[in-house]
């Protein structure tokens, strides 16, 4: 289990097969059965058809007979002879005859007196005798308006015994009856051409004691069953390997069961499902062949894929995927040659970002002059300069020496308050330097003052507005603040340095506006500072230039707000 969960292939394959397979085989079980069913049906239709037409032709006989009886019950003659005892046996005769000329063929028609055949259409002798208190005779002089249908009980056996109809004639001392007979053979005679060779017929009172047995169920076998399903309170046909179809035969209490064999029998059957078998063996070879090829043509995009990654995980990003294909195996191909450009495009600005910020870095440090010599010197001057009197050279040489301590710090991030304190060491330099011709102001509330920021990005903008904004001024303002500008989408520090000098030139805005590298190269330290803002947050943050319309320039720098250092 766990080798065909290793392969895909062999998951397609196992899939396929087992799938097939089932199909075929609960087709085969299904087509089976449904044939069966549709045979069934078509055949229990031709048996009940079957089994009507025998039901009519013995209800048929069975009416005559009646007829017959009922005419021969009512005849004048008949009942003179009986209760009057005149015996003209001529006249009786042919009454008896006219009156049983249609069933003659098939019964005989006997007069009895008491228990004795006076009068018998038959050609045997009139010997038979009937018990006048037991069976039929009994039951017709109980019943004497009813026509009594019974077996005859000094001839009956298991296998079957003449049907008696019979009813009473008149009911004195010594009663009369008129009886037809109809021997086994002769309803067997009448019947057989109407059953087929495999199937059985038996015709039985409501107790299932038989009249007669024909074709199949003459064993008596089938009779034996179905009284003992009957008995047992069960349904009649369990047990019954042929198909029962048990009818009342009019109105008469006799019964007609039909008995056919199973439309399929066990061994039709047990072909059928070696047929199967066969079959299904036989499918199982195809779709051996079927699912290892159709398996290997799935897998095949899927063993390049998987070829791929394992090619592009090892570090080749110049890995693609070619698949000559229209379906979605192609869509995730030019999505993986895709995603690699991508990266590999991401990976090659990562290392290009990373060496801006290094040579960024080396510059800046180029321009720091030897920070190390030149703070542990001026910490020098200052003390000398305080020694001989000399206040404004200490003051220059403890502010450079403020920003001199920052500038060599390893950490690349400070607090937003402790950047605003370098602007002032700076300013109170170029303040004695410029002999007081401006001054400045910082306004930035308390709340923002833990802002976390990259640190020297203040100083080289504040640089600017002196140098080149006040080179013609005698009385300038250079003015400082921030806010913090938080909405629903971005919470950001906005830094505003203004300056009232000359302002800025148009190409200068237009270069630090647009991010023209090029233009601002010039211009070591705004396009230090951009480049750094923009390398640590993104381009959507850096330096903006504004001219105000009152004059001079106020240079806007844009961050996220936080209070702790970015990931680098």
């Amino acid at each position: 289990m766990n080798l065909i969960r290793q392969s895909f292939k062999r998951q397609l394959f196992a899939i396929l097969m087992i799938t097939t397979v089932i199909l075929v085989i609960c087709g085969g079980i299904l087509t089976i059965q449904g044939f069966q069913a549709r045979l069934t049906a078509d055949y229990e239709k031709r048996d009940i058809e079957q089994s009507r037409i025998i039901n009519t032709r013995l209800i048929n006989d069975l009416e005559q007979a009646e007829n017959a009886v009922q005419e021969l019950s009512e005849n004048e003659v008949i009942i003179n002879a009986i209760s009057r005892k005149r015996n003209n046996s001529l006249s009786i005769y042919s009454e008896l005859y006219a009156i049983s000329k249609d069933i003659r063929d098939f019964a005989a028609v006997d007069i009895y007196q008491g228990s004795k055949c006076i009068f018998s259409t038959a050609t045997s002798s009139l010997s038979k005798e009937l018990p006048l208190n037991y069976s039929v005779l009994r039951e017709a002089a109980e019943k004497e308006d009813s026509i009594i249908f019974s077996l005859d009980p000094t001839y009956s056996s298991e296998n079957g015994a003449d049907l008696l109809i019979a009813k009473e004639i008149a009911g004195e001392d010594n009663p009369g009856f008129v009886i037809v007979r109809i021997e086994q053979e002769e309803i067997e005679s009448r019947l057989k051409d109407s059953i087929n060779a495999k199937d059985g017929f038996m015709l039985t009172d409501r107790f299932f004691r038989p009249y007669c047995l024909i074709g199949t169920a003459k064993d008596s076998k089938a009779l034996a069953l179905i009284r003992s399903n009957l008995l047992n309170k069960i349904r009649y046909n369990s047990n019954i390997t042929g198909n029962v179809y048990i009818n009342e035969v009019g109105e008469t209490g006799l019964l007609s069961v039909y008995i056919t064999p199973p439309v399929l029998g066990e061994s039709a059957a047990k072909v059928g499902y070696q047929i199967l078998i066969f079959e299904a063996i036989i499918s199982i070879f195809i779709c051996l062949l079927v699912a290892s090829r159709l398996s290997a043509y799935f897998s095949k995009p899927i063993n390049i894929l998987s070829s791929g990654m394992r090619t592009f995980r090892k570090g080749d990003f110049d890995t693609k995927i070619e698949l000559n294909r229209e379906d979605e195996f192609e869509q995730l191909a030019v999505g993986f040659n895709k995603m690699t450009s991508q990266l590999k495009q991401t990976i090659n600005e990562r290392v290009k970002a990373e060496r801006t910020i290094n040579e960024t870095r080396i510059q800046m440090m180029q321009a720091q002059l030897n920070p190390h010599f030149l703070y542990n010197t001026l910490d020098t001057i200052k003390w000398v300069a305080k020694a001989n009197g000399v206040p404004e050279v200490a003051t220059m040489s403890a502010s450079l020496a403020g920003i001199l301590r920052t500038s060599i710090s390893e950490k690349q991030f400070c607090k937003l308050s402790k950047e605003l304190e370098l602007i002032q060491n700076y300013c109170e330099i170029q303040k004695i330097r410029f002999d007081d011709k401006f001054d400045i102001t910082i306004d930035v509330p308390q709340d923002v003052m833990d802002a976390i920021i990259p640190k020297l990005i203040m100083q080289p903008i504040v640089e600017n507005a002196i140098i080149h904004g006040m080179n013609e001024t005698e009385n300038g303002h250079i003015y400082v603040a921030a806010v913090r500008d938080k909405n629903e989408e971005k919470d950001l520090l906005k830094i505003s340095i203004q300056d009232d000098g000359v302002g800025i030139s148009d190409e200068m805005m237009k270069a630090l506006n647009n991010d023209d590298v090029e233009t601002l190269k010039g211009h070591l330290g705004l396009n230090n500072v951009n480049t750094i803002i923009r390398l640590y947050y993104g381009k959507e943050y850096g330096v903006m230039a504004v001219r105000p319309t009152e004059g001079g320039t106020v240079m806007i720098i844009t961050l996220p707000y936080s209070e702790k250092e970015p990931e680098q």
